[in-house]
């Protein structure tokens, strides 16, 4: 399928008044995307070096807040994957006519998250090329749908996205989601802060509140059940509470009223019990098999619930983790190892994100974390905003891959 209406396109790049040798290549380096009305060409380079050099000519333009420029404009920026592993920078058309529920929202901040690089370099969520990735963003809401009720042309705004859409892809400047998606930024918080919170923190909310059925917390500020009516604790373990998924599910597990037990490093462990868990394992210099042995002196049998969120050696861990007798589930964010059988008193989910956007009843979800964030319940990650607006995203994602962030989250503002 090629590059539909809503999508024409041609490289910013050549808005630079670049010289006509700079924009020639041969035939060998170039790899052409065809639409019935665009032909272009994208430079067979590695991701910085292709960005670097086309935008050489006239940085000042492409750094300044495309929103300023953008504001009549019937073209924006975006980041467009061109082939596995592949970005380049290019104006699109934005969608003229909406959907009667969606929103077109001016986009401020994006989130970057291990699954954006993720797919990009191993070919999956990518229905077509050029694609938009980005599952994250807050922003300023532009138009809305006919049918759209709630939100008004200005509203500050964040949302999660699903990639089917390439119009949904965070990576632009122009985003369009379905309003039921669509959010207010809790009062006091900046673009930045919000953007942290379309995946990390509607995917911990999700897992715990729909997927692993604990409570949605009350509006008091204390836990849903409170600890000390309880004869036993009633466990979950957080596998990789450092990470920032992590940091959000022990607060919100913690809100509900779990005993919070977490595997992190040594680094980061006074960081996980900061955001309440109770017991805090570190994995420094031990097998998995002793990291399982500590969980197991502090649980015993009573484990019956588990949250993956680092990979599948460790999700197969976690299983090990709970309750060799009781009905006991586990949540493997990052799926668990390929023909592994848990045993039959463990049942595993399949976390799907997508259904924040095709159920309109998990928008109850977003609305709860937002409220809790307002409550000054929940504590936001520590983050680090990139400068450079979009042409910052493929190195941010090059420093994901790299790993050790030490729970900081990284954004890109726009």
């Amino acid at each position: 399928m090629g590059l539909t209406n809503s999508f024409s396109c041609f490289p910013l790049s050549l808005k630079l008044h670049k010289t006509k040798a700079d924009l020639t290549t041969s035939k060998q380096e170039d790899l052409s995307l065809t639409s019935s009305s665009h032909t272009f060409g994208i430079s067979e380079k590695r991701v910085s070096t292709t960005i670097t050099e086309r935008v050489a000519d006239g940085p000042s333009k492409l750094h300044r807040s495309p929103h300023q420029e953008e504001a009549t404009s019937p073209y924006h920026d975006a980041l467009v994957v061109t082939s596995r592993g592949r970005y380049e920078l290019i104006k699109v058309a934005t969608q003229e006519t909406l959907e009667s529920s969606d929103v077109l929202i001016s986009t401020r901040a994006v989130g970057l998250n291990p699954i954006d690089w993720k797919s990009v370099d191993f070919g999956f969520c990518l229905p077509e090329f050029p694609w938009v990735t980005g599952r994250e963003m807050s922003g300023v809401v532009e138009r809305i749908g006919a049918g759209v009720t709630g939100l008004e042309v200005g509203d500050r705004v964040w949302t999660g996205t699903y990639y089917r859409k390439r119009e949904a892809g965070c990576f632009q400047s122009r985003v369009v989601a379905p309003a039921h998606t669509v959010l207010p930024v809790p009062a006091g918080l900046s673009f930045e802060s919000a953007a942290c919170l379309g995946v990390p923190g509607l995917t911990a909310a999700m897992t715990l509140w729909h997927w692993l059925r604990v409570p949605m917390p009350s509006t008091e500020q204390q836990p849903t059940v409170p600890l000390q009516q309880r004869t036993t604790p009633h466990y979950i373990l957080i596998w990789g509470g450092s990470t920032v998924t992590g940091q959000f599910a022990i607060q919100l597990a913690v809100l509900s009223g779990l005993t919070v037990i977490t595997v992190t490093s040594t680094k980061t462990s006074k960081l996980a019990g900061d955001l309440g868990a109770t017991h805090v394992v570190t994995r420094d210099g031990k097998t998995e098999n002793q990291i399982l042995d500590d969980i197991r002196r502090i649980s015993g049998e009573e484990l019956v619930m588990a949250m993956d969120i680092v990979g599948p050696t460790s999700a197969s861990y976690a299983v090990s983790a709970l309750s060799r007798t009781k009905p006991s589930t586990i949540a493997p964010l990052s799926f668990l190892p390929p023909g592994f059988q848990p045993p039959p008193n463990v049942s595993v989910l399949n976390i799907e994100m997508k259904q924040f956007i095709l159920n309109e009843e998990c928008r109850k979800y977003a609305v709860g974390l937002s409220r809790l964030i307002a409550q000054g319940l929940v504590r936001l990650p520590t983050y680090e905003v990139l400068p450079g607006g979009l042409l910052a995203i493929p190195q941010g994602l090059e420093r994901l891959k790299r790993g050790d962030m030490a729970g900081k989250k990284l954004i890109v503002s726009l």
